[in-house]
């Protein structure tokens, strides 16, 4: 089988090896049992910069046996040389400590003249570009530009999601609104550079207090929102205490002058009662106490 693949692929192999090993694509060629029959010089090449061991990847390796610990990747090779599947495509991560990298591999049966097939083709081109541009892009929708928390709409979208499971898992769900206290007056003594600097600043504070289970949001010029799933009440009352302490201890200096800044923070823990409307009402009026108490305040009802 070996041989007849090498055969077929390398009948003048001056100019097949060329063709080959001038792509800047990883090519390899496995047959039926999933052993490399063939490689191209930027296979080895990447291998050995990889930091890969070359007697793994190389001729004569069970290429199929090592896609064992990647289901996916394994199943749909199996898929082409069932003759299931006329092509199947892998897209991976392929970090170094120094660079992030993404790869596609492409799969497509080996087989000559039509016939029975006898191997397959397969192909790792670099996409790291391409996936660099998909999460840039991904960033400009999610995220606010000022502050690096998601924006109003991806929390939008995430509070969905979260009541649907929380509904489904029977469990609680809880969510704050952080309104800047005086933020206009902070605007018109210092101007609006300084106020950004505050918005950014308030950011670094709620980005610190939050969990990676958290979604923290800027939802409005100077109002934020967060999140917090499988959190009841008796867990939100600290989380809300200690983030406005956190403002409240910021130093911020402009004009040479200390800016002095607090927050109004309303929240509520919900369980069986996820209507969003009434979720956002409740928080809102959990917000509104904060302020009528004089602003400054953390009310959790």
């Amino acid at each position: 089988m070996k041989a007849h693949l090498n055969t077929f692929l390398l009948t003048d192999p001056g100019i097949s090896e060329s063709v080959l090993n001038s792509l800047k694509d990883q090519i390899c060629l496995i047959d039926a049992n999933g052993i490399i029959c063939f490689v191209n010089e930027e296979w080895k090449r990447f291998a050995i910069s990889n930091g890969g061991a070359l007697s793994e990847l190389s001729t004569g390796s069970n290429y199929l046996q090592q896609c064992k610990a990647e289901p996916e990747l394994y199943q749909g090779l199996q898929s082409i040389l069932s003759g299931d599947a006329d092509c199947f495509n892998f897209e991976y991560p392929c970090h170094s400590p120094f660079i992030k990298r993404w790869f596609l591999m492409q799969a497509t049966p080996f087989q000559p003249n039509e016939g029975k097939i006898e191997g397959v083709v397969i192909r790792h081109v670099d996409i790291t570009k391409q996936k660099l541009l998909e999460l840039q892009l991904k960033e400009y929708a999610e995220k606010d530009s000022l502050t690096s928390l998601f924006n109003r709409r991806y929390f939008e979208k995430q509070l969905r999601k979260e009541v649907s499971y929380a509904v489904q898992q029977g469990t609680c769900l809880s969510l704050l609104y952080i309104d800047t206290d005086n933020f206009k007056d902070i605007n018109d003594a210092y101007g609006h550079p300084a106020g950004d600097r505050v918005l950014k600043e308030l950011a670094l504070q709620i980005t610190k207090v939050t969990r990676s289970s958290d979604i923290a949001a800027r939802i409005g010029g100077d109002e934020f929102a967060i999140l917090l799933p499988n959190t009841d009440k008796a867990q939100l009352e600290p989380i809300a205490n200690r983030l406005s302490l956190c403002i409240k201890k910021l130093e911020i200096r402009e004009q040479n002058r200390p800016i002095d800044i607090t927050v109004s923070i309303g929240g509520k823990s919900f369980k069986d009662d996820f209507p969003l409307e009434s979720m956002a009402k409740w928080v809102d009026k959990a917000l509104y106490l904060a302020k009528d108490m004089g602003k400054n305040q953390v009310v959790i009802i």
